[in-house]
């Protein structure tokens, strides 16, 4: 038998009109900026000057030479961008897959992760306020009361350290106001039951201290049904709480001190049968959204933060300290396959397989295999997962703040990580050999402790040329330990085998421990062309630290061997202009990545009555592409914004999986061409208020959804349009949204799997149908 991750959803789009769009708008933009320059009047339309903390500190967008995308409260409010799943959509080479609220697969220029196991991290690092994010949980957060959203593109290995390979995410808050009090309230309500509520207030408590308590809560019925219970799926209810106090001791010295918590109790995505290659055609249902199942499927997830951060200027420089505690709880109960199984239904086979003198066994409850066919599906896959893990992280910076020539940052880094992780399955198969079922299941603990030094510099040589080079030393510890036990999937033996290569009938248990440490450097020139020219070239090196399989492992062997870290090596060159009065902003990067060991799971053959084993593999391979984003304020009302990317990826290197190499393969989850679009209007309502439109649209080529190539692990290409229509007081005290989101209501897959139990077949889920809903807001 064979396990594959595995997609195959048709939905086609050409993004051509919009392509033609955007032209047809740029081209009127130099017609109006070459009738206003002709003009002796001042135009004061331009687009606004965006401030970035990329490397740590603040600095223009546009003299910042990385490759990054910022989307701030106004954007995200005005293109009700909810979560980092529409912010994905809106960055290159950016790929997001959830099929579940706290283990999202994140993947960027080529690379990302999608191991689970308590040993593994991931390749794209997740920042809030500083503090780094170890496990997924906080991916899928709401995206309120937030100053902004930062992704950096390609390795950031110096100022951010591990696990940054193919990018990072910073979500940064708003500090609180000192002043009077003030506040906002939003109220949403939906198609598909939703009710949403966020507020906040902020002001000053004292002289010296301000606060501020954020709130959101939502509820949302399922876009899916179990049709067997006549239950939802695909529900959404969460809470989350998050305080700040902001302790201004003097013009040098603030504390920021901020805990928070958020919690959500859900249902996850029903499977659908999106393809079967025999017997399981006949179990399809009819409606994507909604499928059989014996169980109906839950989800839970709970985190809390308590962060402390200290900024004092000294004679020196500016002290930075960030000391951050997490708590993450998180469990998942579903049914991986699709439709209806009688799990007490069998048919097997008694007798000597080696002889090949077989025969039904007396018990069967059919009379042969055909008929157990008619009843119901080949298999069922009733998977329990559940995490507990805690994070303490410490990290100190010093950084210049003379206006000289040059500059300069150096910083310490500690983190302590434990995580436990149990995973257990009961199944059902029936294959060609017979009815199987039974229980696996395994637990495994995990502690980290990371350490790093830092530091980077610039130095200007000319007004106009810097160059800036950085160094970070890292290392990685980690304790690996565990059990694992349970029936196999055959028939033959309820066994496992031990490390000394032993069949053991009940559980086995392993303990292993490793380490790794690297260095990764980074250099780049910059080059201020001119007023609104700017370019750069950079290299820069990343690193993931190494890990351990912790899911499903057969053999204790192949819990206790740990896979090497990743590399990658990033070569780029950029350029940030504006133009046409400022009213037309073009930046734009070329890239080739060399990755190194990439850590990628691979199903591998474990015998011919077995099915395959999932197992981390490391793998080379190359990436090279095109970014571009573009702003352009067409008119004083109409506003055009887009971005593409181009990327062309390959495994370079014998790669072998089961004696199938895939050298010359693309990577996974790496579209070749992407493109996004969004246009907003704004006019005035005389002296009631101004109103706007927003209407945006995505579009991605088809991927592989695994690194074997296979036909039917191809997700086709995909389209996605929103619009919003908003109205607001010019005072910006209250606001109405009507919003529509995937307006044309396509069919876009969040994730897909392949069981081979009797047949391929392919299971898929589904990001959410087109919703609407509308929006209140007040400020005070």
């Amino acid at each position: 038998m064979s396990m594959q991750h595995n997609s195959k959803v048709k939905t086609m789009r050409n993004p051509i009109a919009m392509s033609v769009a955007l032209a047809i708008g740029l081209t009127n933009l130099s017609a109006f900026a070459e009738e206003e320059t002709a003009s002796a009047e001042v135009d004061e339309l331009t687009i606004e000057h965006v401030t970035v903390t990329a490397r740590h500190k603040v600095e223009s967008l546009q003299t910042t030479p990385i490759a990054v995308s910022a989307f701030g409260a106004d954007q995200i409010k005005e293109e009700r961008i909810n979560g980092l799943e529409d912010i994905s959509s809106r960055v290159p080479g950016f790929q997001m897959n959830a099929y579940n609220s706290a283990e999202p697969e994140l993947f960027m220029r080529g690379i990302g992760s999608d191991i689970e196991s308590a040993g593994a991290a991931a390749a794209i690092g997740m920042y809030i306020d500083g503090v780094y994010i170890s496990r997924g949980t906080s991916a899928v957060m709401d995206l309120y009361d937030l100053q902004s959203v930062e992704v950096l593109r390609g390795p950031q290995g110096t100022l951010y350290g591990k696990n940054v390979v193919g990018g990072a995410v910073n979500f940064i808050t708003k500090r609180p106001v000192d002043g009077d009090m003030e506040g906002s309230a939003e109220v949403t309500a939906g198609d598909y039951g939703l009710m949403e509520a966020k507020g906040f207030v902020t002001g000053a408590i004292s002289d010296s201290v301000a606060g501020k308590i954020s709130v959101v809560s939502k509820t949302r019925d399922g876009y899916g049904k179990n049709t067997h219970t006549g239950n939802d799926a695909d529900v959404a209810e969460s809470t989350s709480v998050r305080g700040q106090l902001l302790y201004t001791a003097s013009d040098d010295l603030e504390i920021l001190v901020t805990a928070a918590s958020s919690t959500a109790d859900g249902v996850p995505k029903i499977k659908h049968i999106g393809y079967s290659a025999g017997r399981n055609e006949a179990f399809i249902s009819d409606d994507p959204r909604e499928d059989l199942s014996s169980v109906d499927n839950d989800e839970e997830s709970d985190s809390t933060t308590f962060a402390v951060q200290v900024d004092w200027t000294t004679g020196i420089g500016q002290l930075t300290s960030i000391t951050a505690y997490r708590d993450n709880d998180y469990s998942i109960y579903e049914n991986a396959a699709a439709g209806l199984v009688d799990s007490t239904q069998k048919f097997e086979w008694c007798g000597d397989w080696s002889t090949g003198d077989v025969f039904p066994c007396e018990d069967n409850t059919v009379e042969n295999q055909e008929d157990l066919a008619l009843i119901q599906p080949d298999d069922e896959w009733l998977s329990l997962k559940e995490e507990q893990s805690e994070q303490f992280s410490q990290e100190f910076r010093l950084a210049d703040v003379s206006n000289g020539p040059l500059g300069w940052l150096v910083g310490v880094f500690y983190m302590t990580e434990d995580i436990d992780r149990n995973e257990a399955v009961d199944y059902w198969f029936d294959t060609q050999w017979g009815t199987t079922t039974g229980n696996i299941y395994n637990t495994t603990i995990n502690d980290t402790t990371s350490y790093a030094v830092f530091g980077q510099a610039s130095y200007e040589l000319t007004d106009k040329l810097s160059v800036t080079g950085g160094l970070r030393w890292s290392r990685d510890e980690k304790d690996f330990s565990g059990t694992a036990g349970g029936k196999r999937f055959d028939n033959c033996c309820g066994h496992h085998i031990d490390l000394d290569g032993n069949w053991v009938f009940d559980e086995y248990a392993f303990e292993t421990d490793d380490s790794w440490e690297e260095w990764t450097p980074s250099f780049n020139i910059d080059y201020q062309a001119t007023d609104d020219t700017f370019l750069y070239a950079s290299v820069a090196k990343g690193y993931k630290a190494g890990g351990f399989n912790g899911e499903g492992m057969e053999k204790a062997e192949e819990a206790i061997i740990a896979f090497d870290p990743e590399t990658a090596w990033n070569y780029e060159v950029g350029f940030k202009t504006r133009s046409f009065a400022d009213r037309l902003q073009v930046n734009g990067a070329l890239f080739f990545t060399e990755y190194t060991d990439i850590q990628t799971t691979v199903w591998v053959e474990t015998g011919e009555t077995t099915p395959d084993n999932l197992q981390v593999f490391n793998g080379t391979g190359e990436v090279s592409g095109l970014e571009l984003e573009v702003v352009a304020l067409v008119t004083e009302g109409l506003k055009i914004s887009g971005s593409y990317g181009f990327i062309d990826s390959e495994f370079t290197e014998d790669f072998e999986v089961d004696g199938e190499n895939l050298k010359g393969n693309k990577m996974r989850r790496t579209p070749e061409n992407t493109f996004s679009l969004n246009a907003v209007y704004e006019w005035g309502m005389g002296d009631f208020a101004e109103a706007s439109i927003s209407v945006s649209y995505q579009y991605q080529d088809e991927y592989f959804f695994d690194n074997s190539n296979d036909p039917l692990t191809q997700v086709d290409s995909e389209t996605n349009v929103d619009a919003v229509f908003m109205l607001r007081s010019w005072e910006d005290t209250w606001s109405v949204q009507v919003w529509a989101k995937n307006l044309t209501d396509e069919l876009n897959v969040a994730s897909t799997t392949v069981y081979a139990a009797m047949d391929d077949t392919v299971y898929n889920s589904y990001k959410a149908p087109k919703t609407v809903g509308v929006t209140f807001g007040y400020n005070f």
